[in-house]
């Protein structure tokens, strides 16, 4: 049965079954995807193929923009993805392409339009094209969201949310995942600090979630998800003020990274070559 769901700011489509690469002429939702982008190109967004990808599989790959907020998708025979992000605010060198926890790092106004534009293809797919919308339920408790995904993790071996999320305090995993910034190991129900995308330094309450990722509760609503590797206890040396690393545009970068690999002497002959161009040339540095 053809459904999708909608994670943070991801909408995936499930065509309901894989049709053989010989009846790739009856990919339904390839049909259903190209509504989707019609919609959103009366909304203002550029849609093309994705120039980042290789050109052998280009056609399956496309990038949308409407002024900051962006989305990438590709389709595939079982189905397709539509993920929204922005370049404004970002944790990861890379982009916000790249960051976990898209929707919480998005500006306020980015992140109602993104939620709007969610909503729209949602009501599009269920109304117009009647599949299932089987995103899974939203808590608004921090520790209901985490005892949720508990239930739904194959991972886990809680059946049902009859349980106290206390009831796991003190349990661990293997080091590896285990092991916070310092190599201590973290246990259910502890006290951690991380520093935030913002540079600004938080702490919560952790519980395991998956592979080295840990649910962080920071209030009563709000609910972090942070790798073993950025959690750490307070010490005496580190900095409770904002710590944020400085952007250095990739112009500027490119610039610096041709200067250190180029030799003294070619710097030199340069430096030469532009002193000697400026000779009779009144007025040049008026």
């Amino acid at each position: 049965m053809e459904s999708f769901n909608i994670y943070d700011t991801t909408i995936s489509y499930w065509s309901g079954g894989r049709i053989s690469p010989g009846e790739k002429k009856e990919y339904k939702h390839y049909g259903i995807l190209y509504r989707v982008f019609n919609m959103l190109k009366d909304c203002g967004f550029t849609v093309e193929n994705d120039e980042s990808v290789e050109q052998i599989i280009r056609k399956d790959y496309f990038h949308g923009q409407l002024d900051e907020l962006e989305f990438v998708s590709n389709r595939y025979p079982a189905g397709f993805e539509i993920m929204f992000y922005q370049n404004v605010v970002h944790e990861n060198p890379h982009g916000g392409r790249y960051d976990f926890d898209k929707l919480s790092k998005m500006p306020y106004l980015t992140r109602m339009k993104c939620q709007l534009y969610l909503r729209k293809i949602s009501r599009f797919l269920v109304s117009e094209i009647e599949v299932k919308n089987d995103t899974q339920e939203h808590y608004r408790l921090a520790e209901d969201r985490i005892k949720y995904d508990y239930v739904r993790s194959p991972h886990k071996e809680q059946q049902t949310m009859g349980f106290n999320l206390s009831d796991l305090d003190g349990q661990t995993v293997e080091r590896v995942n285990g092991t916070d910034r310092d190599g201590k190991q973290i246990r259910n129900g502890e006290i951690k600090y991380f520093r935030d995308y913002d540079g600004y330094l938080r702490r919560g309450r952790v519980y395991h979630n998956l592979n080295n990722m840990w649910w962080v509760i920071q209030d009563k609503f709000t609910l972090r998800n942070i790798a073993n590797f950025n959690l750490f206890d307070l010490t005496e040396n580190d900095c409770l003020k904002r710590q944020k690393n400085p952007v250095i545009p990739k112009s500027y970068a490119d610039r610096r990274k041709a200067i250190s690999e180029t030799s003294t002497k070619e710097l030199i002959r340069e430096l030469r070559r532009r002193q000697g161009s400026g000779k009779g040339k009144k007025g040049v540095y008026q």
